[in-house]
């Protein structure tokens, strides 16, 4: 068994010789005004890119396993910037073979900051790539544990036309009161209520859908894993979803087969 100190040296070394990957989950478009009994989506529309592992020795470690050693061992910012940066690049070439994807990465609160705001802006100006259809998601964090300079960071990321996003939405401690309050574009719901079918996962999400009306966010349904899932998504008004309905979070290779089966 591998011990938690020598696993974040693992890490650290895994990060620094290209040993982590990027599996990326598709994004799909569920138009809510359609049908609620409509075939599953065939397009994607977007990719979330999600950070993968391979263990040398212990094979396949879970993102929530590694994740909270890379924040414990402060260098998460790391590897969100380094997932941006392959994720970023494989979306141009799609977008430049004909497929105008939208991009979603993840930024923890830990470091979410006007350095961060400025390195994702100058990345992207690097390479030249239009913000239009980049998402940064942040996980749900109620609004007093939002720093100023966070806030300052998510108007600077705006400002160019990246959208903002909160992650893991599961109602809680953040209301939609508080998410009013913020400079935010898009509100992700999350699988807990997704997946239940009772008054009060659809009063949570319904009162999602109904600020988003008002204030032009976009809402996207996480964690779809049956037909009876997409549909309560789409009678609830959720315009895209994402989950394992459609496969589980894949490699470039298997986008790469899926766009060009479309």
């Amino acid at each position: 068994m591998v011990r938690p100190p020598q696993l974040t040296r693992d890490l650290r070394a895994a990060l620094s010789s290209g040993e982590l990957w990027i599996a990326f989950q598709p994004q799909y478009d569920l138009d809510p005004t359609g049908p609620a009994d409509a075939e599953v989506a065939a397009d994607p529309v977007a990719v979330e890119a999600l950070c993968r592992w391979n263990h040398a020795l212990l094979g396949a470690v879970r993102p929530d396993t590694f994740i909270p050693l890379a924040e414990e061992g402060r260098f998460l910012d790391e590897i969100d910037l380094h997932v941006f940066a392959r994720a970023t690049e494989q979306v141009t070439r799609w977008r430049e073979s004909g497929h105008p994807l939208g991009l979603s990465v993840n930024a923890s609160p830990a470091h979410f900051s006007t350095r961060y705001a400025d390195t994702i802006v100058a990345r992207l100006d690097r390479l030249g790539i239009d913000p239009a259809g980049m998402t940064v998601e942040i996980t749900e964090a109620p609004t007093p544990q939002l720093r100023p300079e966070m806030i300052t960071a998510m108007q600077a990321l705006r400002a160019v036309g990246i959208a903002i996003s909160v992650d893991d939405y599961a109602g809680g401690d953040a209301t939609v009161a508080m998410l009013e309050g913020l400079p935010i574009d898009e509100v992700k719901i999350d699988r807990s209520l997704t997946q239940r079918d009772d008054a009060e996962a659809h009063d949570a999400v319904a009162a999602v859908v109904e600020s988003s009306a008002r204030h032009g966010w976009r809402v996207v349904a996480e964690g779809i894993e049956t037909v009876a899932d997409l549909r309560r998504s789409r009678e609830r008004g959720c315009g895209l979803g994402q989950g394992y309905l459609w496969g589980l979070p894949m490699p470039s290779e298997e986008i790469d087969a899926l766009l060009a089966a479309v």
